[in-house]
């Protein structure tokens, strides 16, 4: 409760000077005001507003190593994107009400951050959430480059 009446006093501080955002089906509307950089180009929306009525659901991080086949960084972002979209579904929400995420890569480099552009694109469409890139050193395991965490809204 104490998320949804903070995200609602950010809205309402937000909007107080500018035209109220129209919501998804969902519950949320992506905010990317047109003085500030195309973020919509890489895959993510300066930020992203849930409506008061909204469920929140909060994916823990996942990875997506394998015991079959590669394990390179496309490969686990590939899979750990999977696992985000099989957890948010079995919660009862859709990609389509994801507000933000947050992506943690190890060794980040030019060629990893053209990877993720591409894929949060392909994966988010013209309406991408808020996001958080965090290159880090280590991740839990040796054999991580790559996880995924997502806090989404759906109506119930």
């Amino acid at each position: 409760m104490i998320t949804r009446t903070l995200l609602l006093t950010l809205c309402l501080s937000a909007c107080a000077t500018s035209p109220k955002p129209g919501y998804t089906e969902s519950g949320k509307a992506t905010v990317n005001p047109e003085h500030l950089a195309n973020t919509t180009q890489f895959g993510y929306s300066q930020a992203t507003i849930v409506s008061p009525n909204a469920t929140v659901i909060f994916v823990a991080g996942q990875i997506g190593t394998s015991d079959e086949g590669p394990n390179d960084f496309e490969s686990q972002v590939d899979r750990a994107f999977d696992n985000l979209v099989a957890v948010l579904e079995a919660s009862g929400g859709r990609v389509e009400d994801i507000v933000k995420i947050t992506l943690l890569i190890k060794d980040h480099d030019d060629a990893k951050l053209q990877y993720l552009v591409k894929k949060r694109r392909e994966v988010f469409g013209t309406t991408p959430p808020a996001s958080t890139l965090i290159p880090v050193s280590a991740l839990a395991l040796e054999s991580l480059d790559f996880e995924i965490d997502a806090i989404a809204v759906a109506s119930r």
